[in-house]
């Protein structure tokens, strides 16, 4: 049935494309669009079919993915991931911050001259050796 119904609808586009909006008939170009739509509403995806033989010990697990969201809801959920992304940004930065404070002790510990000779005695020696 469906295969008569498919040749019916692809020879009426034909003929529609063909008398209709070449030879300027209207009849002929209403039905020619008219069998174009049913062919095109009437289009599925194709099922997929998949058989093997199950060896002893092997399952099969079958999920199903939900579709890919749109109009507002996929609007709102950007804007969750954008939040969420914002507010990794500010952590980051605080832990930096924490991190830099925590840091001008260690130098000044350093540049006091426990380190390893990295005060001005040292820029003056090699200004002189210049």
């Amino acid at each position: 049935m469906r295969g008569i119904l498919e040749r019916v609808t692809r020879n009426l586009v034909r003929r529609g494309i063909r008398d209709g909006l070449l030879g300027g008939n209207g009849i002929w170009l209403a039905l020619g669009v008219s069998a174009w739509l049913i062919r095109w509403l009437s289009k599925s995806p194709a099922q997929r079919v998949v058989t093997e033989r199950l060896r002893v010990g092997e399952s099969i697990t079958v999920t199903s993915v939900p579709p890919p969201a749109f109009g507002r809801k996929a609007r709102k959920l950007a804007e969750a991931d954008r939040q969420a992304a914002a507010l990794a940004r500010r952590q980051i930065r605080a832990e930096r911050k924490r991190a830099h404070v925590r840091e001008p002790a260690a130098r000044a510990a350093a540049s006091s001259g426990r380190g390893k000779g990295k005060g001005k005695g040292r820029e003056r020696a090699t200004r002189a050796g210049a």
